[in-house]
């Protein structure tokens, strides 16, 4: 039999040379079948030039986001125009293994039941910080451990779906307050119909040394959160979960000045789960003279980011 299509999703906005760099490592890749990729631009023209970057089997397609401005509608735009059996998500920042997509294809062909992989990543730090290598801890990821823990190792540029498991699962959540955590949420709902699985290799390289959109708003990022815990009622039901979430939007409420609400949210953090690290960090932040962004950075070198 042939191999099948795979359809790569690349939301983008203002990151031309990154996106360029991005879609070369995926025009690269080893894997014997035929690939289309789908750029959509979302609140920007599009840049039909990028479609001599194409190489045979490698379609490279520009188009616009149709839907709800932001991540979830261009990713939604670029998941309704896919026709691949696979679809594959990746950031405009973020660059692939020349093996990635073989090995997840590889894996999802040998397992029916799963309904998406992702891959161990390696986060590119920049600077004299070094990189951090996340390496897949589990070749099964379970709700219950989605619900505790965010999985870096399933991360927006290195999922890979089965295109019919957006039927059961339904599109990204384009009411998601700011698009924050589209993907978790999106995984959240895949664990509770099918297997999430991990391909145990570090195959895609996530850089954390260019400005992320999400950086220093931390008001979207608690209203995001927020959000995400009233729509997933089953983080109550598992305490270390809820206390996660809970920590999150403590330290992005003090990170935003806000301190007497971050207060108190690491409060209910703590009596649910006292060992939750990100309460106590927003008890730190919430204090005087405690510079959020350094804390944070130590927290993502040990492996504990906001997300």
């Amino acid at each position: 039999m042939s191999a099948p299509l795979v359809t790569v999703v690349i939301p983008t906005h203002g990151r031309p040379d990154l996106l360029r760099e991005t879609l070369a490592t995926i025009v690269a890749q080893d894997y014997s079948g035929p690939m289309e990729v789908l750029v959509v631009h979302d609140g920007e023209e599009s840049d039909p030039s990028l479609e001599q970057l194409s190489g045979p089997g490698r379609a490279v397609r520009a188009t616009v986001n149709t839907r709800a401005r932001g991540l979830c509608g261009a990713r939604n735009t670029g998941v309704l125009a896919s026709a691949g059996t696979y679809v594959a998500s990746c950031d405009d920042d973020d660059l692939w293994d020349p093996t990635k997509v073989r090995k997840q294809v590889e894996r999802l062909e040998a397992d029916p039941t799963l309904v998406v992989v992702g891959t161990g990543i390696r986060l590119l730090m920049g600077g004299d910080r070094g990189d951090v290598e996340w390496v897949a801890s589990e070749a099964i990821v379970s709700h219950e451990r989605l619900l505790q823990n965010r999985v870096k190792e399933l991360h927006s540029s290195n999922l890979m779906m089965r295109r019919r498991a957006f039927d059961s699962v339904g599109l990204y959540d384009e009411q998601l307050p700011h698009g924050y955590g589209e993907d978790y949420d999106w995984l959240l709902r895949a664990s509770a119909v099918g297997r999430v699985g991990v391909v145990q290799e570090t195959l895609a390289d996530i850089r954390k040394d260019v400005p992320s959109w999400f950086r220093d708003r931390w008001v979207n990022t608690a209203t995001a959160l927020e959000y995400l815990l009233e729509k997933h009622p089953d983080f109550v039901d598992d305490r270390r979960g809820h206390a996660r979430i809970l920590g999150q939007i403590a330290y992005a409420r003090a990170a935003a000045g806000e301190r007497r609400t971050a207060t108190r949210v690491a409060g209910r953090a703590l009596s649910r789960h006292p060992a939750v690290p990100y309460a106590w960090l927003a008890l730190a932040v919430a204090g005087p003279g405690t510079d959020h962004q350094r804390l944070l950075t130590m927290a993502r070198r040990f492996g504990r980011g906001l997300s």
